[in-house]
């Protein structure tokens, strides 16, 4: 029931005047855009999905104090890939995302990921989160003019909205953050590192078993 509602809601949202409704030029093609963005080697044997939405506490706690010692220890070292995945909760959440991910590398939207959890209370909580959105994004070369096209991206937001519903009904993600791991097994919630670290390995063990 909640994902229904929730995908009528996010459907609606686009549909609506809240967005304008302009379609540039340069938006017909989108595919560069959603490319996959990971971290890690592609040979590592754990894959990783991370469901997360710019504007959750909970992802934006978990990339602070538990992603870094994860990748130190485990993506760095090859042993581990993750990928991270759009699950915008909101409207600003789908425009945030948007923005990442018109970035024009794979490096720019991990970096961009990065800061905006990182300056989540800045922009998210803010009484003119658009204005709190784009003096962060001006950090990365975005003009004004970029910055409203992007707000008006509306065939970007929507294959962000629908890649979400379908990696989510794949995988039954019901909420943020959440991780699949190896297509096969689910841990969910903004867990210490030792708390994932210790949740992670059982599944793998179990698997291997």
């Amino acid at each position: 029931m909640f994902m229904i509602k929730r995908r009528e809601l996010m459907l609606g949202v686009l549909a609506l005047s809240t967005f304008p409704k302009v379609v540039l030029s340069d938006q017909s093609n989108t595919n560069h855009m959603m490319r996959s963005q990971l971290l890690g080697s592609n040979e590592a044997p754990i894959k990783i999905k991370e469901f997360f939405s710019l504007t959750c506490g909970h992802c934006a706690n978990f990339h602070k104090n538990t992603l870094p010692k994860l990748k130190d220890k485990y993506i760095d070292k090859g042993k581990i890939q993750l990928e991270l995945i759009d699950y915008p909760l909101d409207r600003l959440a789908v425009i945030a995302a948007a923005l990442a991910r018109s970035l024009p590398t794979s490096e720019g939207y991990i970096k961009a990921v990065d800061i905006l959890l990182e300056k989540q209370k800045q922009w998210a909580y803010s009484n003119k989160p658009l204005e709190e959105l784009y003096s962060i994004a001006k950090l990365f070369g975005v003009s004004s003019k970029k910055f409203d096209e992007i707000t008006k991206n509306i065939p970007l937001m929507q294959d962000i909205i629908d890649r979400m519903e379908k990696e989510s009904k794949s995988f039954n993600v019901e909420s943020t953050p959440t991780f699949i791991i190896n297509n096969e097994h689910k841990i969910s919630g903004a867990l210490s590192f030792k708390e994932f670290e210790t949740r992670l390995l059982k599944l793998v063990k179990a698997k291997n078993s």
